[in-house]
């Protein structure tokens, strides 16, 4: 594929077909084709979900979603934002997940969204809260 016209070298104030920097400024080269580019402000806006999971910034969150952020993003040791959710007990932001067709049953290396509710580091009736929400959501007890 053809690189775009836009993705060529900009030099500004000086001569654009010298080989020299000392001429103007290198402001900089865009080499990405538009899919690549593409491909890394999905990774941007993946790194933003995962930081707003752990801040607990619902509309954030909401935000990312609608701009087109999958449910089911993969993040480090492959937890989706369910897992991460679930993992600190953040019920609204589990709710909100699930509402999203979030997978209640979704798990990896035999860990499960449930277990990591249970596990999570909360008060025990956000525990109880997201756990009961969950098997109301049909999280399956019996999943290993």
């Amino acid at each position: 594929m053809a690189a775009a016209p836009w993705a060529s070298r900009v030099v500004a104030g000086g001569d654009e077909d010298s080989d020299s920097d000392e001429d103007g400024w290198d402001i900089g080269v865009v080499r990405d084709e538009p899919q690549q580019l593409d491909q890394m402000l999905q990774a941007d806006k993946n790194e933003m979900l995962k930081k707003a999971l752990f801040r607990g910034d619902v509309s954030l969150i909401e935000e990312l979603l609608n701009s087109g952020v999958s449910i089911e993003s993969s993040f480090q040791f492959g937890w989706t934002p369910l897992m991460c959710a679930a993992s600190v007990a953040d019920f609204a932001i589990v709710r909100l997940l699930l509402d999203r067709g979030a997978n209640a049953c979704f798990e990896i290396d035999k860990y499960t969204v449930l277990m990591a509710a249970c596990t999570a580091h909360a008060s025990e009736e956000n525990i109880l809260k997201t756990v009961e929400l969950l098997l109301s959501r049909n999280a399956d007890p019996n999943l290993t």
